[in-house]
């Protein structure tokens, strides 16, 4: 009986071809792996000598061998299969080629097609396929677990075998995936393919999390399988704190989303995935005041999030109340210091901005993608339907609440004044219950309005001026927007098309 082994990565190694050794198998290896084993030791037989073949193409070609898959896929009760001669492979030990880390280092496709690998996801999947009479290992980590079994119970159960052939499988077609995306990136000069006919994406497990949405659901954290895919919460630093929950990473990921609209100094503060309160400031501790104020209760145990560093003033602040999460490009040492007192709040540093261009939502029994939103409207691009027209000041409010409005549940509507929110009617079935909570503060007076959606009804600008609101955005494209625009030119407000509408679901 013979074990096949071929590894990249050689940890573990030489002790478990040992341990095959002394378990009676005679040991078949190629290139370096047989150097390896051969210099610490081992007594190995060199593929090319097993077979008669020798290795061809400058090593490319080694396993691919009648006289190796012949062996692996053998099974010893069919006769037929004996009548061959080959001896029978009971073991192959292969790890790929790193394709996937080396797709991360920004290699030319001529570069990174040498790090395909074809005979160790082939011998691979032909042991994986042959599990009832070959043990197929791909992964360093379980060489001890299957070296204790075999000593405990003398050879592994067809339950084992069974899983590390799921293992295989799993391997080798997250890699196929990784080297998938690949080509098709290339092909389309670098950036991501459209909505392709297949949609192929491996994710690996990074974390099992304490539980889902709510305490009964069980959960887990997953990154993509390829680095060349990550996101900003991919590589987030985590300083202190929690282990992050379910619903702190998506908070979480709409937080950051939210703040990074704004190339000015920004703070939003997230409930529930969806903002609750937002401001600019000239330095981070005005941003977080301004927030705070502007939802002084719904931030209570929310998420804060800035897009600048966070110094030791402002991390002073935000030490004042009970928050979950906090949220930043970086943080001065003070900052870092001060936040210790609160050694649950979990402080977290994010490098980089959002930058999925495309969205996957579950749906029961399939998956729905979408581009990411990253659209913006600019000012020039409005239209101006009412008479009334709005000043500089209102121009410049109702830019930031519609950076903000893009981000709340629809229905949406965010009211705000001076760079700051004042009012969010967020998730509700009609617009006009979304306007109704977020004009119920007193603070709306000369406020502007953005809305997610065009208004079905002359409603919400009736609602407005009664709450004094002073201008509207919303994307305009009703069949009754002469009626809203006929209500705007009655109360004297302002009112813009942006053409386009921002749901968020």
């Amino acid at each position: 009986m013979r074990a096949l082994i071929s590894v990249y990565d050689k940890i573990g190694i030489v002790e478990f071809a040992e341990f095959l050794i002394e378990a009676g198998y005679g040991i078949l290896s190629t290139g370096g792996t047989s150097r390896f084993l051969k210099e610490a030791g081992a007594a190995v037989t060199e593929v090319s000598a097993y077979t008669g073949a020798k290795e061809i193409l400058g090593g490319r070609v080694k396993t691919l061998h009648p006289k190796i898959h012949g062996g692996i896929l053998a099974r010893g009760e069919d006769e037929s299969h004996a009548a061959g001669g080959m001896e029978t492979i009971g073991v192959v030990v292969a790890n790929l080629y790193p394709f996937v880390e080396k797709s991360a280092e920004g290699l030319s496709m001529d570069e990174l097609v040498e790090f395909i690998d074809i005979g160790g996801p082939t011998m691979l999947r032909a042991a994986a396929k042959n599990h009832a009479h070959v043990i197929a290992v791909c992964d360093p980590a379980d060489y001890a677990p299957l070296m204790e079994e075999w000593r405990r119970s003398g050879g592994i159960s067809l339950q084992t075998r069974r899983r590390l052939a799921g293992k295989v499988f799993t391997l080798t077609s997250s890699y196929d995936a990784a080297i998938a995306h690949s080509f098709h990136e290339e092909a389309n000069g670098g950036k991501e393919y459209e909505l392709p006919k297949t949609h192929i994406r491996a994710f690996r497990k990074v974390a099992d999390l304490r539980y889902g949405e709510n305490p009964h659901q069980r959960a887990a954290w997953y990154l993509p399988a390829s680095p060349s895919d990550y996101g900003a919460l991919s590589n987030l630093k985590q300083h202190q704190g929690k282990t992050l929950s379910f619903n702190n990473l998506r908070d979480l990921d709409g937080a950051w989303k939210a703040v990074n609209e704004f190339d000015s100094l920004a703070c939003v503060g997230v409930k529930h995935a969806t903002p609750c309160a937002a401001a600019l400031g000239t330095t981070a501790l005005e941003a977080w005041t301004r927030t705070r104020e502007a939802d002084p209760v719904s931030i209570f145990g929310g998420i804060a999030a800035f897009n600048r560093e966070v110094d030791e003033e402002t991390a002073c602040a935000l030490c004042e109340i009970f928050l979950e999460v906090i949220a930043a490009p970086g943080y001065s040492q003070g900052a870092l210091e001060l936040f210790k007192k609160k050694p649950n709040l979990r402080v977290l540093t994010l490098p980089e901005p959002p930058k999925d261009l495309w969205e996957a939502l579950p749906v029961d029994g399939g998956l729905c993608v979408q581009e990411t939103d990253r659209k913006f409207v600019p000012e020039s691009a409005w239209s101006f339907p009412t008479q009334a027209q709005p000043s500089a000041r209102q121009r410049s409010d109702l830019t930031f609440a519609w950076r903000v409005v893009k981000h709340v549940k629809s229905n949406g509507i965010v009211l705000a004044k001076d760079g700051a929110t004042v009012g969010i009617g967020s998730g509700q079935p009609s617009r006009i219950g979304a306007v109704n909570i977020a004009i119920a503060g007193n603070r709306t007076q000369d406020a502007v309005m953005a809305s997610d959606a065009f208004f079905p009804f002359d409603d919400v600008v009736k609602a407005s001026a009664k709450a004094r609101i002073a201008a509207i955005i919303q994307p305009g494209g009703s069949i009754r927007d002469a009626d809203s625009i006929q209500a705007c030119n009655e109360a004297g407000i302002a009112m813009v098309f942006t053409g386009q509408r921002c749901f968020r679901h």
